[in-house]
């Protein structure tokens, strides 16, 4: 953005004198009846015709009524709309004139929409206030239309007629008891409410954003500035300021929801909270809600519950956003936390932002299956101590959180949790973390997970190991009355991730401010306790390469490294200093490749999985086999998919396991038509890659021992004599791309 003014939003109204036709509510409605005329028409539905009913007693005309059948007169369903911008679960607006006029009519069942979302609700059990889920009989997403000069355009007409449809169907399938009317789970309507409270709330901070970038250049500079934080580029451009609105909103959600969470448990240290109907700042209100915050900090969870910039944002001076905050609040009031169920709570968070909503909001989760089978290799004991310097939303931590669970049923929460340690750079990840892991276990009072909001390169690791001042600092802020121990680890057991695969030459782009400590504190990663360089590694090279240089500081001898990253350092100039070093540091148990999935969410970077393990024998190192692993079938072919039952967790469990002995289980090159295996001697790997001449190690082209067909290797062989390589009479330089 050259120019801040340039993203302003500009207002669009509409001039009394304009002849463009635009559709009105009534209008609209006439087209969502048409609509559903044909697809009873069309489907063979046994209803009546959708119509607008002529005024009845109670002097009030629904917006449309759907008959029990062509021939009767007896309503079936009460229909009220309102335009886009209604929330479509607004009580004075479109719930209660809807419920008035179904009970004056007799109707059975009424529905409300807002043309993006359409409610379902049965008359009596509204009238005899049942809880909200019981109320509602199906809940259908229709589309995310904003104007509806626009509802006849494919991509939002489709999506409505498809799910009228779906409505339509069951409507007439439960009155003529060919179906029970279904029931929704408390869990599944309290993430639909809260996602529609989230959605609501990220349109309303979206244009609050836009507008003060647009007026305001501080405003601008600190947006921009939080981006570098978390270490995003960041061009001013409508989708980035969309990403802020959006974390906004789930920051504000989740603390709300686990401070009820909290107080469900903790009801003698922490008040209600309650927000008096007569607030409408913004600025009290955040005020009264920090005040909140501040009693659960002072039991823990700062990940989830301090604030920065952003947090400012959720507290605008527009009293419609203050009115969404506290009927969110009222929503949960409803619940009784401590009887809701600690399973269903975990499943709430668990469901609370769409996988397809993940990557919009900045968060990359690797799969699954990769990250049990670094696991397989990374984690062989109940009691090892797990590190993953670049959690994310603790992905990797989760899942050994299962692993150690299936090692040993009878280990506590809390002992778990203390197995487990995670840092990230942003704040929202982090908060991510600390909330996946508390979940495992809501019902115990110790649920305290080892999450660290901080740049892995800050910590430091001497002599003696991890030097967890940072640690230190960051709890002793949070922790209350009841000062409990903690135990450090000096070394850790397992070191495991996806770390960055931004280049270090790229930071200067991405927050050119802050380029040169950031180069610094990545520089001084390359250097041991002493001053000494442990590694020399070029700009061009992946921040992945430094985290595994600094990792080894904080991993004990005979720990195991396990990380995805991108497979260039196999074959480019810059990946010999990383070869160089692993190959003196370590036992490179195996390098793993697929040939035709794709392991990172982002499509234009192909992958390898790197499992290593610490190793200051040079003897044994050298008698190591590297496994390098060509995988021609998705992984899923070999592991079986994930499942809620102990017996399905047990059966995957057991497959990784399986798979990573057919791994290791090979001395000899192997292929059959799943995946190949090379199988190479650490001694032969560094004798290829000495340069006799210069006496140093000069790098070698490892992806050929995963890509190339063994004829290759057939050839080299029997013409070893006759070939020499191509550096030995030629200078070779990297070209210029």
């Amino acid at each position: 953005m050259k120019k801040t003014e340039e993203k302003t939003k500009k207002i669009s109204i509409t001039s009394p004198f304009s002849t463009k036709a635009r559709k009105t509510e009534r209008t609209a409605v006439a087209v969502l009846m048409h609509w559903m005329r044909n697809i009873i028409k069309d489907k063979g539905i046994e209803l009546g015709m959708p119509d607008v009913e002529t005024i009845g007693d109670d002097r009030k005309m629904p917006d449309a009524v759907i008959y029990e059948s062509r021939k009767s007169q007896n309503i079936l369903c009460v229909i009220e709309v309102k335009p886009p911008y209604y929330d479509v679960f607004n009580e004075k607006e479109l719930k209660e004139p809807a419920r008035k006029k179904a009970t004056t009519r007799k109707a059975k069942y009424f529905a409300v929409t807002n043309f993006k979302r359409l409610i379902w609700y049965n008359t009596e059990k509204v009238n005899s206030i049942k809880p909200e889920e019981e109320q509602i009989v199906e809940k259908y997403l229709l589309s995310e239309i904003e104007n509806l000069d626009n509802l006849e355009h494919t991509k939002y007409s489709e999506s409505i007629k498809r799910e009228l449809e779906s409505f339509l169907l069951k409507l007439y399938n439960v009155y003529s008891g060919k179906e029970s009317e279904p029931k929704l789970a408390v869990d599944e309507f309290l993430v639909f409410r809260l996602q529609e409270k989230i959605n609501r709330l990220s349109v309303y901070y979206n244009r609050i954003i836009e507008d003060y970038c647009g007026k305001d250049p501080s405003f601008y500079s600190k947006i921009k500035r939080w981006f570098l934080e978390q270490n995003w580029s960041f061009t001013g451009q409508i989708e980035e300021l969309e990403k802020v609105a959006r974390q906004t909103a789930y920051l504000l959600v989740n603390k709300i929801l686990f401070y009820n969470l909290l107080y469900a448990k903790r009801p003698q240290e922490l008040d209600i909270l309650k927000i008096d109907d007569g607030i409408t700042r913004g600025s009290l209100l955040q005020k009264i809600l920090q005040a909140y915050f501040e009693d659960a900090l002072n039991i823990d969870y700062e990940t989830i519950f301090t604030t920065d910039f952003i947090d400012n944002i959720a507290f605008p001076k527009e009293k419609e956003v203050v009115e969404e905050i506290k009927d969110l609040i009222k929503i949960l009031n409803r619940y009784d936390f401590s009887t809701l169920g600690y399973d269903v709570i975990g499943k709430i968070f668990e469901k609370l932002i769409p996988f397809k909503e993940r990557h919009n909001l900045g968060q990359y989760f690797t799969n699954s299956n990769v990250v049990d089978l670094i696991l397989s290799f990374c984690l062989n004991h109940e009691d090892d101590i797990l590190f993953d310097p670049s959690c994310g939303a603790g992905t990797f931590l989760v899942r050994a959180y299962q692993h150690k669970k299936l090692l040993n049923q009878r280990l506590s929460h809390e002992e778990i949790l203390e197995t487990l340690w995670g840092t990230d750079i942003a704040k929202f990840p982090a908060h991510l973390a600390t909330i996946n892991l508390a979940i495992n276990d809501l019902g115990v009072d110790k649920n305290y997970p080892n999450i660290l909001q901080e740049d892995f390169f800050t910590l430091l690791a001497g002599r003696e190991g991890f030097e967890p001042e940072k640690w230190r600092k960051a709890r002793a802020k949070t922790l209350g009355v009841d000062v409990r121990e903690i135990y450090y680890p000096r070394w850790f057991d397992a070191i495991v991730g996806n770390p960055p695969y931004t280049r270090q030459e790229e930071i200067s782009k991405i927050s050119p401010d802050d380029a040169e400590y950031k180069n610094k504190l990545i520089e001084k990663a390359l250097l041991d306790v002493n001053g000494e360089r442990l590694a020399s590694i070029g700009k061009r090279a992946g921040i992945y390469t430094y985290f595994f240089v600094h990792g080894t500081k904080f991993l004990k001898d005979k720990g195991f490294f396990g990380f995805i990253v991108s497979n260039s350092w196999l074959d480019v100039e810059y990946g010999k200093e990383l070869q160089k070093f692993f190959l003196e540091n370590y036992k490179i148990i195996a390098i793993i490749e697929s040939k035709i999935e794709r392991w990172f969410e982002e499509a234009d970077i192909n992958t390898c999985i790197v499992v290593l393990q610490k190793c200051r024998d040079e003897v044994e190192r050298n008698e190591n086999y590297v496994r390098f692993v060509y995988l021609k079938k998705p992984l899923e072919d070999f592991i079986p998919p994930a499942g809620d039952t102990w017996e399905m967790q047990v059966k995957r469990f057991q497959a990784v396991k399986e798979f990573k002995k057919t791994i290791l289980a090979h001395i000899n090159f192997y292929e059959n038509e799943d995946f190949r295996i090379f199988p190479k001697k650490q001694k032969e790997l560094w004798e290829e890659g000495y340069n006799i001449d210069e006496k140093m190690y000069a790098g070698e082209k490892w992806g050929k021992y995963i890509r190339a067909p063994e004829i290759f290797f057939k050839i080299l062989k029997k013409g070893k004599d006759k070939f020499i390589p191509l550096k030995s009479i030629a200078e070779i330089r990297r070209g210029f791309t």
